[in-house]
């Protein structure tokens, strides 16, 4: 049994958790955070400065939650140390290097993207995932494609201790234990590394960012993605009485965006043209005096939400069919979204892609989506290298 103690910090949720891996499941033992939603809300907007002072007033706080007893329990300190914000990465950092040596613990350092990828793995087993895996990450700062793919080692063959560990935004490889498959549907018996490869990542505005910007255009609060998808719930359901609305392929409801696929083979992203189609619809209201009643604004948040989730289901379906995944894989906090999950299992079913035996994940619960220190831990565990 591995237990680690992960501190996540890169944005505006000060978030410590303890995650424990039993050679096959990960469990969270404990996991707390403190929300710092309410605080940016007037600005609607992350405020940097902000951000890292309420992690440096309130981190201690959730310390005493997660309780002091506990950390002597634990085998190491894993935290967030890229990408993120400066300031608030570095009062997580500061935090973990005071813990460790107080404790006597090792010091272990997390990329956050890979946490978004392997929070998938939480409260799961590893042996239920079929590999290839397509992921999509999807949040506020960033948006990309992964495919993760197993490397297998001859049977008791280890990396050596000296070995470095290539780390960048193109490539990541880690080395896990031996897993004991109960499925046989991996050979997962061998030493393996989980291989990610970087297939696709927004050219410019995440789709989490530019949610947070319509919702400000449109008179909403932050964060946005909530405050659009219950709007635009409002006026699917409006859709749903005259019978114009079904799981798959959105209905035109007389507001439409272009969708930004970006080049047939390319697995980027651009939302920002998204944003400004909204921006000028909402001037050419102005200009010829319309007034943007509840109702309009319920039509442009439900249209623009299609248009978004259309382009992220697609892609990863494109994706899935490039590279012949067994499983496929939304996390990060635009997987919270109910309208991308149902999107994207009536895609699946309109096109008669579950014939093909493959598996649409997302986290098994919503605080796994979005940043937290869970995520943190099971990315530390799975790359650290002595695990037996």
């Amino acid at each position: 049994m591995i237990k680690t103690l992960a501190i996540e910090t890169s944005c505006d949720d000060t978030s410590i958790g303890i995650i424990s891996f039993d050679g096959d499941r990960f469990e969270v033992e404990k996991l707390l955070a403190y929300s710092q939603v309410a605080d940016h809300q007037k600005y609607g907007w992350v405020m940097p400065e902000i951000a890292s002072r309420l992690h440096s007033e309130k981190i201690i706080w959730v310390l005493d939650a997660v309780g002091w007893g506990n950390i002597e329990n634990i085998d190491n300190i894993s935290v967030t140390t890229h990408p993120g914000l400066p300031g608030s990465l570095v009062v997580g950092k500061a935090v973990w290097a005071t813990l460790a040596s107080w404790y006597d613990k090792s010091l272990y350092e997390v990329n956050h993207i890979h946490g978004h990828i392997f929070s998938l793995f939480l409260e799961r087993k590893i042996s239920e995932f079929e590999f290839p895996m397509v992921v999509l990450t999807a949040s506020w700062g960033h948006n990309d494609l992964y495919l993760v793919s197993l490397d297998s080692r001859p049977n008791g063959q280890s990396r050596n201790d000296n070995e470095e560990i290539q780390i960048d935004q193109q490539k990541f490889a880690m080395d896990c234990h031996p897993i004991r498959s109960t499925q046989g549907r991996n050979d997962l018996e061998k030493h393996t590394r989980f291989h990610i490869e970087h297939l696709g990542k927004t050219l410019d505005d995440a789709a989490g960012e530019c949610f947070d910007k319509v919702s400000r255009m449109l008179g909403g609060p932050y964060p946005g993605w909530v405050w659009i998808g219950e709007m635009a719930l409002k006026h699917k359901k409006h859709l749903e009485e005259f019978g114009f609305c079904n799981k798959c392929e959105p209905v035109s409801s007389g507001i439409s965006f272009k969708r930004i696929f970006l080049a047939k083979e390319s697995f980027d992203f651009s939302f920002s043209w998204m944003k400004s189609q909204v921006s000028i619809l909402l001037k050419q209201l102005e200009e010829r005096k319309v007034t943007l009643t509840e109702d309009l604004i319920c039509e442009i948040a439900y249209e623009f939400q299609e248009a978004v989730v259309e382009v992220l289901a697609k892609k990863l379906l494109r994706a899935w069919a490039k590279y012949e995944a067994k499983t496929l894989g939304i996390s990060g906090g635009v997987s919270a979204n109910d309208r991308l999950w149902e999107y994207g299992n009536g895609l699946i079913k309109h096109k008669n892609y579950k014939s093909l035996n493959f598996n649409l994940v997302k986290p098994t619960k919503k605080v796994y989506s979005t940043d937290n220190a869970a995520m943190i831990g099971v990315a530390w565990i799975l790359q650290q290298q002595q695990m037996l």
